[in-house]
């Protein structure tokens, strides 16, 4: 672990704060805990606190950027003014880049304001990996000497892990074949609607597809009343997850974009492959043909052939792939990812502080 560079830790506000639904935040400030004192909060609480504090450079660290469109009490041009102000009173700016794109609709000229934005006034821009760099260069001009990659743990602390047999025999799928699984958030860029035609298209008479996860308001699923297709439009929490995913053969993740795949590591740490396309997120996380199949979406019928050919596979064959995800997921453990955590946030400390105004025009 690393060296505290100041007498006290250092305080960190991060922004937006979705530990409810996601483990990934409650696991990475943990893991810098006790040498960096992390809480929610918005922009507005980290200038507040950088100037009553004005001796000690406070942390603002955002995520999934997009949510400051989502939120009622923020502008984009208000938002990065605070976070120019805040540099300028010796604040540092850590931002993740998760996505691409935003999974909702958004006018595109706030997106770009906002992406400049944080662009400029972002001390260091965070990535999980080596291809999500690439795929993000060339979408965004992002400076590289700000940009700093520190991979996505695995979630082994964050769910069990229960045996195929029981679980199955638990769900009233005892007498399944195969099991498809697509989990978490049921957005649009996963594509069910997709999925679901493929997969009535092509599975057999006692293969199951689960569709688990709280739907997006613009999702709308249309099975047709196929019992071979369940959808559980809710919340689910780790328990039901790890639940589902011991049932299934593997894991679907028909993404029409991927920069990052939290999914696909939580798959990989359950013992679960993944069937996706090309994507900056499964190449991280997913080597093809050992821990899962990558398909190249750009054929027509691309994910009903690679499904197809995925279901033929059968049990065994996704049973060795699982196994072999869940011992690669090993290498993101934790501690070494706090590690090299450590190495970024002291970095930003052995710099001077530096303000900037932001300007709207890019």
């Amino acid at each position: 672990m690393f060296k505290a560079p100041l007498a006290r830790p250092i305080r960190c506000t991060y922004y937006p704060d979705f530990r409810a639904k996601n483990p990934y935040q409650t696991q990475l400030y943990d893991g810098w805990t006790p040498f960096v004192d992390c809480n929610p909060g918005t922009i507005s609480t980290a200038l507040e606190a950088q100037r009553l504090d004005a001796d000690v450079p406070h942390l603002f660290h955002l995520h999934w950027e997009h949510h400051v469109l989502n939120d009622p009490a923020l502008t984009v041009e208000g938002f990065l003014n605070d976070l120019s102000e805040f540099r300028d009173c010796g604040g540092k700016v850590l931002w993740s880049l998760h996505n691409i794109e935003p999974h909702e609709a958004y006018p595109q000229d706030q997106v770009a304001d906002l992406i400049a934005g944080l662009r400029d006034l972002a001390d260091v821009i965070h990535l999980h990996s080596l291809q999500a760099v690439a795929e993000a260069r060339a979408h965004w001009t992002l400076p590289v000497d700000k940009i700093r990659v520190v991979p996505h743990a695995n979630y082994a602390q964050s769910y069990p892990v229960y045996r195929r047999d029981g679980m199955r025999q638990d769900l009233g799928l005892q007498d399944a074949d195969m099991v498809v699984l697509l989990p978490g958030r049921i957005a649009s860029y996963k594509k069910p609607d997709s999925l679901v035609q493929a997969f009535v298209d092509v599975a057999g008479a006692r293969d199951v597809l689960i569709i688990a996860g709280q739907f997006t308001p613009s999702v709308t699923v249309e099975t047709s009343d196929d019992p071979r297709i369940i959808l559980r439009n809710e919340f689910l929490d780790a328990d039901d997850v790890a639940r589902f995913h011991a049932a299934a053969d593997f894991v679907a993740l028909p993404y029409a974009q991927s920069l990052t795949s939290g999914s696909a590591i939580l798959a990989a740490t359950l013992g679960r492959g993944v069937l996706g396309p090309h994507s900056a997120g499964l190449f991280d996380a997913v080597s093809s043909g050992k821990t899962g199949v990558l398909y190249d979406p750009t054929p027509p019928d691309a994910l009903k052939q690679a499904l197809d050919a995925a279901l033929g596979d059968g049990p065994e064959v996704w049973r060795a792939r699982g196994a072999a995800a869940a011992k690669a997921s090993q290498a993101r453990d934790i501690t070494l990812v706090s590690a090299a955590w450590g190495d970024v946030v002291t970095g930003l400390y052995a710099t001077p502080p530096h303000g900037q105004l932001w300007s709207a025009v890019r």
